[in-house]
């Protein structure tokens, strides 16, 4: 399975300010009011830089554990290909791109940066993108911490009115289900992980994948790692088709989709789904 590449990839990067939360410490650098959202938005365009056309889905992504948005880029830019407005921040405790040492615990922040952005570009869109994110269905995605964050900001948080349609958790942890049913329906899942995780085992994920609502799906990749599963690993680009199918699924109803979905399973590749 791969994704054909339809479109080009158009990429700028935005600072989105929430000036109502602080920063964390990290070694020299103290912590500050405000957090800067540095963040890097991939877009579909034509060969003549035209915006695909219509309402376009937005993933809002974080990074995992001491990595940056720029360790994800092929798969980000396999996602934007493929018709989709990915939105890319660097969270301010653990992304390696900031200055300082990352600080883990800042994760506790990172569902509302990740909803903060989602409702910037909801706001106040660049204008380029204004046709294609008006109403557009909003999926949060993540890896290993980033999962984490996604997945709390689906079902655990408060923090924005936009409505989370839908979570893609690679490599996550089970989050509490405090605020599940805040959109009317809880968001569906894809859940995604490696049998040789040796960071977050594969029960981590499973146990978030069982206790969300359906429609959700499991993702085993055999001897798939933490971090190679999604970045360097010969089945990635089977990954990202799998993401664009269920994106597409639960943003526009594709019923391609939803049979390539059931279809995808092979090779190092299981799927359970209900």
């Amino acid at each position: 399975m791969s994704i054909g590449p339809r479109w080009s990839v158009r990429q700028a990067t935005f600072d989105f300010n929430d000036t109502s939360r602080a920063s964390p410490r990290r070694g020299p650098y103290p912590a500050h009011t405000g957090r800067t959202l540095h963040t890097t938005l991939r877009w579909p365009v034509s060969e003549s830089g035209q915006v695909a056309p219509g309402t376009l889905p937005l993933i809002v992504f974080a990074h995992g554990y001491d990595a940056s948005a720029a360790t994800y880029a092929a798969m980000l830019d396999d996602l934007a290909r493929a018709g989709i407005v990915v939105a890319a921040p660097e969270l301010p405790g653990e992304s390696r791109a900031l200055p300082g040492p990352t600080v883990e615990t800042d994760l506790a922040n990172e569902p509302c940066d990740l909803e903060f952005v989602a409702a910037s570009l909801e706001h106040d869109p660049p204008p380029a993108l204004r046709r294609a994110l008006r109403n557009a269905p909003l999926i949060v995605a993540g890896h290993s911490d980033g999962a984490t964050a996604a997945a709390g900001a689906a079902y655990a948080s408060a923090c924005s009115s936009v409505p989370i349609r839908a979570v893609v958790a690679m490599s996550a942890n089970d989050v509490p289900m405090t605020d599940a049913l805040r959109f009317g329906t809880p968001p569906a899942l894809l859940a995604v992980t490696g049998s040789a995780d040796e960071v977050n085992p594969p029960a981590h994920t499973q146990a978030l994948y069982r206790h969300v609502a359906a429609p959700a799906w499991f993702v085993t990749v055999d001897g798939g790692r933490h971090l190679a599963t999604f970045t360097s690993d010969p089945d990635r680009t089977s990954i990202d088709a799998l993401i664009v199918d269920f994106v597409f699924l639960v943003a526009n109803r594709d019923e391609g989709a939803r049979k390539r979905l059931a279809d995808a399973a092979g090779g190092r590749i299981h799927i359970t789904s209900r």
